[in-house]
């Protein structure tokens, strides 16, 4: 009874306010004693509790939370490519649709057995671009006419034998192919190519937060989170690129030694650190 009732200013407030019957006017004089007790009980437990509200925090302090650290790294590696991408094709002029079209199938049927016998696999072989186009004639003061017709077809050919890559060229070049778009250079598995990149970016993380941790006079715990952010950089298509303008016959079979090089694969990374 003692304890409820010394909780009880802080439950109900303050005596003045809860007082019992005989403790209102016209009683109030006959109460004084009372209320001085409730008053002096009320202040001790505040008291109490807040000394038990300082010894909360102080176990809390002594405790500690944990010093999280987010560490960003990126990483490049260089390798050398192992398919090739060569964008080639036929074009072909006739006086009518049917003679430009019926030219340009001849040349390139002929192209594409080229290519078989250089190794080329028939789901290696793509169409990426096919026209029909009428030419016109300008003569002053009069309209234009068709003068005749071209027909078109390119592909691309993917080349899993860089070796084989320079002899390709020569082959088709040799039954009927009249323009070349461009050679590019990349990876059959792109996703594999970037693991030593992710590794070394890693490393890089791992190392940096130790640089932390000890500048801090604290150690590393622990890796909490790896994030890989809009995940890996993807490889620019565009690299190791021999691309412009059609090369002409003429200009492209001439033998020359085609050279992959290296290719850049780059990977970056977000990793969170426990710190004691």
């Amino acid at each position: 009874m003692g304890q409820t009732s010394s909780l009880a200013p802080l439950l109900f407030g303050p005596p003045a306010l809860h007082a019992p019957p005989y403790c209102r006017p016209p009683y109030r004089a006959s109460c004084t004693r009372s209320q001085a007790g409730g008053e002096q009980m009320m202040r001790i437990t505040r008291r109490i509790a807040m000394a038990l509200g300082f010894g909360a925090l102080a176990v809390l302090g002594a405790c500690g939370e944990p010093t999280l650290l987010t560490v960003h790294a990126s990483s490049t590696t260089r390798a050398a490519p192992d398919l090739a991408i060569v964008t080639l094709g036929v074009l072909a002029r006739g006086e009518t649709a049917q003679a430009a079209q019926a030219a340009q199938s001849a040349r390139m049927a002929a192209v594409m057995q080229a290519a078989r016998a250089a190794g080329v696999e028939e789901r290696d072989v793509q169409t990426v671009g096919f026209a029909l186009e009428p030419q016109y004639a300008y003569a002053r003061g009069q309209p234009p006419r068709i003068s005749g017709y071209v027909s078109r077809n390119t592909v691309s050919v993917r080349v899993r034998d860089l070796s084989r890559v320079s002899g390709l060229i020569d082959a088709t070049v040799a039954q009927g192919a009249n323009e070349l778009h461009g050679i590019q250079f990349t990876f059959q598995d792109e996703e594999a190519s970037r693991d030593a990149a992710r590794a070394q970016a890693l490393e890089t993380a791992r190392a940096r937060a130790q640089a932390y941790a000890e500048a801090a006079d604290m150690r590393v715990v622990r890796m909490l989170s790896i994030t890989e952010p809009g995940g890996a950089v993807p490889i620019d298509m565009r690299r190791g690129r021999i691309a412009g303008a059609p090369i002409a016959v003429e200009q492209a079979a001439n033998g020359s030694a085609i050279s992959p090089g290296e290719l850049d694969a780059q990977s970056a990374v977000t990793v969170m650190f426990e710190l004691r």
